[in-house]
């Protein structure tokens, strides 16, 4: 997510990460597509999927009807949310040792799922229905991110996909070819965008059911199209638009659309919604779309979005980084917390927005204060004793005050 720079290469790379800095727009829209999944889960799923860990934990459901046009598209927030880690992971990576890489993405990823992990564990022997065997064995598969479900709360099924995206980020930087990252990722994107294309016509029958299984995601057949819009967004913004980006960019972005059509159609199902309504098909789309462009413009106008927000960027900078602890909590604690108020007798509306307020306000004490310090704790337990036994990691990190996406 960085003289002239070559296409993809590490030029291009370090331009950028010297000159950005935060990305105001980049955590605004990650939020905002965080928000997305929340209300998807709060506002529709505990209503209309019985199954749904939403609905189990509500116990008893309560609809939302004028939310749904937005509610039900509310799933898109996910492929968005592919796209920004392209972007990021590409930043990150451009300049970073192989071992500093790998252990930047551990630390970012895994004290933040562990603590969220066990939040809900103890929510869940509380609220869910199922027994505490069962828990303790999705909680178990969780702290290691198992790649396969049933984890403790569904919403860890996109961390295995991020893991293997950062694999074959590790994989370019081990064998010293950094230099090559927007091409090779640009290969994998349209593959995937080929196989979407492919699915979405009538010469291969089921194609798209195949390709939308536990094992293509993982092999980043499913979503590696939007991984690699967000890799040649971070090319683009740092060595600008060549034709040859702007036909990747496009074949990505028809794979990707093709790929989000399948899932709408999925969604639109799985909700027993009206198999004919064109808005839960629409509405994703149209969201998805005008994310691409506010994110283009959010690069393209960063300095001048920082200069208008002033003193107002670290608290934007804040929500940013609450967006992953938001992800991870908001089923428990926001479903929990309406069930609350909705036995208090507080309106539908108002227990809503009591969930949403919760999730929101644990989430930034999740990012504010306990995720740092388990961080700093886990990294200085590396320095102590991982690092000098393999020495594989480089030397130890100084302390930073960068605001480099995260």
């Amino acid at each position: 997510m960085k003289s002239p720079p070559q296409a993809g290469g590490h030029g291009a790379g370090q331009s950028l990460g010297q000159g950005l800095g935060q990305v105001a727009g980049l955590d605004a829209l990650r939020f905002a597509a965080a928000g997305l999944v929340m209300l998807y889960h709060l506002a529709c799923t505990s209503w209309l999927v019985p199954s749904s860990e939403a609905a189990a934990l509500l116990a008893t459901p309560v609809a939302y009807p004028g939310l749904l046009p937005l509610s039900a598209a509310g799933w898109i927030g996910v492929p968005i949310f592919f796209v920004i880690s392209g972007f990021v992971i590409a930043y990150t990576a451009a300049s970073a040792a192989p071992g500093r890489f790998l252990e930047n993405r551990f630390l970012r990823l895994m004290p933040c799922a562990w603590f969220c992990a066990s939040l809900s564990f103890v929510l869940a022997l509380g609220f869910a229905p199922e027994g505490a065997t069962e828990l303790l064995g999705r909680y178990l598969r969780t702290l290691v991110l198992f790649p396969a479900p049933r984890w403790i709360d569904g919403v860890y099924w996109t961390l295995g996909i991020e893991i293997s995206f950062y694999a074959f980020v590790f994989a370019l930087l081990a064998i010293g070819r950094a230099d090559r990252l927007e091409p090779a990722v640009a290969a994998l994107g349209l593959a995937s965008a080929l196989a979407w294309c492919l699915a979405a016509s009538p010469l291969l029958p089921g194609l798209d059911v195949l390709i939308s299984t536990r094992i293509a995601k993982l092999l980043l057949v499913t979503h590696g199209c939007e991984f690699a819009l967000g890799v040649v967004f971070w090319a683009a913004a740092g060595g600008g638009w060549t034709g040859r980006r702007l036909l990747v960019a496009g074949l990505c972005l028809a794979g990707s659309l093709c790929q989000i059509g399948y899932d709408a159609r999925f969604t639109r199902n799985s909700l027993g919604l009206d198999p004919t309504a064109l808005t839960p098909l629409l509405v994703p789309v149209a969201i998805y779309l005008g994310f691409l462009g506010l994110f283009l413009l959010s690069v393209r106008f960063n300095a001048a979005l920082l200069r208008g927000l002033g003193r107002g960027a670290p608290a934007l900078r804040a929500l940013g980084l609450s967006t992953y602890p938001l992800y991870l909590l908001h089923t428990f604690v926001g479903v929990l917390a309406m069930r609350a108020a909705l036995a208090l007798g507080t309106d539908p509306a108002m227990g809503l927005t009591l969930g949403i307020a919760a999730s929101v306000a644990a989430a930034l004490a999740v990012s504010g204060w306990i995720e740092p310090g388990l961080r700093a704790a886990l990294r200085r337990r590396i320095d102590r004793h991982l690092r000098p036994r393999l020495g594989l990691l480089g030397p130890a990190a100084a302390p930073s005050t960068s605001r480099t996406p995260a």
